[in-house]
Order: structure tokens, then C-alpha cells, then sequence
């Protein structure tokens, strides 16, 4: 109610201030003012404020302003009747143009400036012919409608321009707006993509890990029953606790890590399946995703890198997640790979009835003969300044999502400026296509 209430008396003295900056069109005391262009403006921008009361006060703000500014400034001995009768015919305009505005339903129509203008043409000739009829009214004694074709052509041209400037600069200003809320969208579309797809390789993980556990409680049921028969059997020591006792607390504690592990399973996947806008996605646009990202994370590294993209298929998948996952751990590991400054080229073509994907980057290269080490867990060249290893475990999570998708992960050494190269080979079929793309 407050806010609401600071927003009219801002408006109203804004419109009172504006009113000043004017011209006299008829050498009368009729004038035309920026006051009323703001007026039209302030009310299709806030749309919370009632329309006739607004108007109602704006008018009599500026009637009481201009009676004010008389007596400051006398041009002739004031006379509080004759500045009365003077500027009275502007509160006919401010409230003629606010009838016309609330019966036209102005706010209905933001989304239509073709419509909108029109109203705003309507509501200023309008208001300015009434006030013509009001001000020539009181300077006769009684009612005048004065008719001067070339006074209302002059009205109605006035109004056309100065209102359909207004929506104009409305909806520029109403675009602008819009494109930052989608550019701000875009950016949290972004960022929920990227911490999907981190979700994701750590649910096909935890899948993974869930296995083993299984095979784990498994294997520690079974040598809990083999304990105890030999315990019976007298062919082990006695202990207290008994051996198969503890057997069996590992099999229990065992089985009890699989249930949390299913546990976070289970939220990890709702919060996947909960992000339905990212459940297809354009080639395109995965592929701007994962280079704007390690864009960023190259220049935070301060490296100068140039990323080249060759694209030949044109295609919308559903496993947005798993190739966001695998590229962008691909175009990582090339950043890091290169010292200061470099190139990264991204292609991606058909090769029969599978789909290639090539990263490849001018860094230090593979030593020769550890190709086949590389996506080993555990393996790295990466130490940090403490002389502390990297985990290892990137490209054979890359692998692992890979081959579950029933695709091949494979590493080729050349010649600079493309010294490494890693190729991604997956199934047509895995990677569903939009009807009618030539892909």
C-alpha cells in the first residue's frame, strides 16, 4: 500500500515538473507540455495504480503548481480568480485523458501497441479538445464548442505522433527488459545443465558402486556360513566374539551402506528426472554449452585457447546429460593440456551407423606407448603445486559412460597443431534423432 502510494505522489509530481517544458500552439494560454506525454507513459508503465484517481490528482497537482508559479513569478498583478480560470481547463485535460485511457482498457493491451497507441491517440485529442471547450467556455460565460478544422488536424497529428512515439519507446524498453530476463534464464539453464550432467556421471557411478556392493554383501553372507560350519566342524579357534559373528556384522554393515547407497540413488534420480526441459536437446546447443563453459574455465586457468568446431550432422538427443558429461570432460582435460596458448577442434560427422565425435588439441601430448594406460583409474600427468597427483579417474569415467551407451572411447597421437586426438564412436540408434532431419 505504501509503495503504491509513494509510486502516484511520484508520478504526479513528476507530471506537475514536466509540465513546464511547453509550447503555446495558438497564442493563447492553451499549451501542449511534455507533462502529459509523461503522464501517458508512467501510466502503461505502472500498471498497479488506479487510472482515475491518478488522473484526478495529477490534474490538480498542476493546476495548483502553475497558480503557485503566478504568484512567484507575476507577469501581471495577480489575481488568484484569473490564474484560477486560467489553468483550471488543464485538470479537464488530465482527467478527460484518464476517462478515456480506464474506458479503453489501456493495461489490456501492453502486449498490442498498435491497439495501445491508438487508445493513447484517442485519450490526447481528446483530452486536448476538452480543454480547448472548458477554456473557451470560461472565457465566454458559457458553453463554447469551438470548431477550427486546422486547430483539431493539428490536435490529432500531435497526438498520433507523440503517442505512438511513446509506445514505441515503451516497447523498446519493454524488449530490452525481456531479453535480459532471457539472457538471465538462459545463464540458470546453463548452470542446471552442467550440475545434470554432474549429477548424472555420479548416478551412473553409484549405480556402478551399487553392484559391487551387492557382490560384497554376497560374498560376506557366504563366508559368514562357511565360518560357522567350520566353527562346528571345530576347524577354527575359538574367538569371542565368534568369527562367524563378525562375519556377519560385515555382511550387516555391508548391506546396510547398499540401502543409504539406494537411498541417495533414488533423490539423485528424481532431481534428474525432474528436469524436463533438458530431457531433449539440439546437438547445437549442447555443443555451445560445453565450449561456453570451457571457455570460461580456460580463461580462469589464463590460458589463450581458440576453439574450431566442425559440425556435419544435425541432431536432437536425449542423452543431453551423458554427452555433456563426456565432452566436457574431453575439452577439459585439452585445456589442461596445454601450456599458455592453444587451439582445441571439435568435430562431429557420421561415419555409417555410428556417430564420431573428435577432440583435439595442440598440447604436450601423450608420451608414446601409454595410449593404452591413459584410461586406467588412477592414471594421470596432472600434479598440483603442492605436488599432489590428480585422482586419475576422468577419462574412465568418459569411458565407462561411453560404453554404456555401447560406444568406443579411443586416443591417436599426431602431429601439431592436433597432437592428441579423442574419438568418440556412438550408435545412431542410442541417439534418438528428430523426425526429417538429415542426420
Amino acid at each position: 500500500m505504501r509503495s503504491k502510494f509513494f509510486m502516484i505522489l511520484l508520478l504526479v509530481g513528476a507530471t506537475m515538473l514536466f509540465g513546464e517544458l511547453k509550447f503555446q500552439p495558438f497564442n493563447s494560454e492553451f499549451r501542449i507540455s511534455f507533462g502529459s506525454a509523461f503522464f501517458f507513459f508512467a501510466l502503461i508503465w505502472v500498471r498497479e495504480i488506479p487510472i482515475l484517481l491518478t488522473s484526478v490528482l495529477a490534474g490538480s497537482a498542476v493546476v495548483g503548481f502553475r497558480i503557485f508559479l503566478d504568484f512567484i513569478f507575476p507577469v501581471h498583478p495577480f489575481s488568484v480568480h484569473e490564474s484560477v480560470l486560467t489553468h483550471l481547463p488543464s485538470l479537464a485535460f488530465y482527467m478527460a485523458f484518464g476517462l478515456i485511457m480506464w474506458m479503453g482498457r489501456a493495461w489490456r493491451y501492453l502486449q498490442q501497441p498498435i491497439r495501445l497507441a491508438l487508445i493513447g491517440v484517442a485519450a490526447d485529442f481528446l483530452g486536448n479538445v476538452t480543454e480547448l471547450i472548458v477554456r473557451k467556455s470560461l472565457s465566454y460565460g458559457y458553453m463554447y464548442v469551438p470548431v477550427v478544422w486546422q486547430n483539431e488536424y493539428f490536435l490529432l497529428i500531435l497526438a498520433f505522433v507523440r503517442s505512438f512515439l511513446i509506445v514505441g519507446f515503451f516497447n523498446i524498453i519493454e524488449i530490452r527488459h525481456l531479453r535480459e530476463i532471457h539472457e538471465e534464464q538462459q545463464l540458470r539453464f546453463e548452470k542446471l545443465l552442467m550440475i545434470g550432467s554432474d549429477l548424472h556421471v555420479e548416478a551412473l557411478y553409484l549405480k556402478k558402486m551399487m553392484g559391487h556392493i551387492e557382490q560384497v554383501t554376497r560374498n560376506s553372507y557366504h563366508l559368514y556360513r562357511d565360518v560357522k560350519q567350520y566353527e562346528a566342524d571345530s576347524v577354527l579357534p575359538k574367538k569371542e566374539p565368534p568369527l562367524s559373528r563378525r562375519a556377519l556384522f560385515i555382511a550387516e554393515e555391508v548391506h546396510e551402506i547398499k540401502k543409504d547407497s539406494q537411498r541417495i540413488l533414488s533423490g539423485m534420480s528424481k532431481i534428474i528426472q525432474q528436469e524436463e526441459a533438458a530431457s531433449r536437446l539440439g546437438l547445437r546447443d549442447i555443443l555451445r554449452l560445453v565450449l561456453n563453459a570451457n571457455d570460461k574455465y580456460a580463461r580462469m586457468l589464463g590460458k589463450k585457447i581458440q576453439f574450431f568446431t566442425d559440425i556435419q550432422v544435425a541432431l536432437v538427443t536425449e542423452e543431453v546429460y551423458s554427452l555433456l558429461s563426456v565432452l566436457n570432460n574431453l575439452l577439459s582435460n585439452a585445456i589442461e593440456a596445454i601450456e599458455e596458448e592453444g587451439r582445441i577442434t571439435l568435430r562431429i560427422r557420421r561415419e555409417g551407423n555410428m556417430f564420431m565425435f573428435a577432440v583435439s588439441d595442440s598440447g604436450s601430448g601423450i608420451a608414446e606407448g601409454e595410449e593404452d594406460y591413459i584410461f586406467n583409474p588412477g592414471y594421470t600427468t596432472k600434479y598440483d603445486e603442492q605436488g599432489n597427483a590428480s585422482t586419475g579417474i576422468g577419462l574412465a569415467h568418459a569411458r565407462h559412460i561411453v560404453e554404456q551407451l555401447g560406444g568406443t572411447l579411443t586416443v591417436s597421437r599426431g602431429q601439431a597443431p592436433e597432437v592428441t586426438t579423442f574419438i568418440v564412436r556412438l550408435p545412431v540408434g542410442v541417439l534418438r534423432k528428430r523426425e526429417g532431419e538429415n542426420v
